[in-house]
């Protein structure tokens, strides 16, 4: 099922990371999780300044900057198998593009940071269910 992007909790009908892509990570590396670690951390370093960043955006008004901050956390949670980040990045860049949103930027802001929290946690628990 994709749901509505612009619906607010869609993305909760989503899982929290996306089966077919760790399956994909795991096969890239036969099996084992070096790379899905190594693209981890990378998720783990940069993810958090551009949060920060949409934060500043939204708050000076820069919609282009936020389209184009939360275009590189879509492609970053695609990557990571990360499909709830992945929704609420695309409803925020659609929104920065469009000028119009399904809910105040902030909420989906909001939801955004909360989707990255899951994204990690589900993440460190697929790496410790395989270490």
């Amino acid at each position: 099922m994709n749901p509505d992007p612009v619906l607010p909790g869609s993305e909760a009908l989503l899982p929290v990371l996306d089966p077919t892509i760790m399956d994909q990570l795991l096969s890239l590396d036969d099996g084992a999780t070096g790379l899905i670690r190594e693209m981890f951390n990378l998720f783990l370093e940069d993810t958090p300044p551009r949060l920060e960043a949409l934060h500043a955006a939204l708050a000076a008004g820069r919609l282009e900057a936020l389209a184009d901050t939360a275009h590189a956390v879509k492609g970053a949670a695609s990557t990571m198998g990360a499909p709830r980040v992945r929704q609420v990045a695309q409803a925020l860049e659609t929104g920065g593009r469009t000028r119009t949103w399904p809910q105040p930027p902030e909420a989906l802001l909001e939801r955004l940071e909360h989707t990255y929290r899951e994204a990690v946690a589900g993440l460190e628990g697929f790496l410790a269910e395989r270490a």
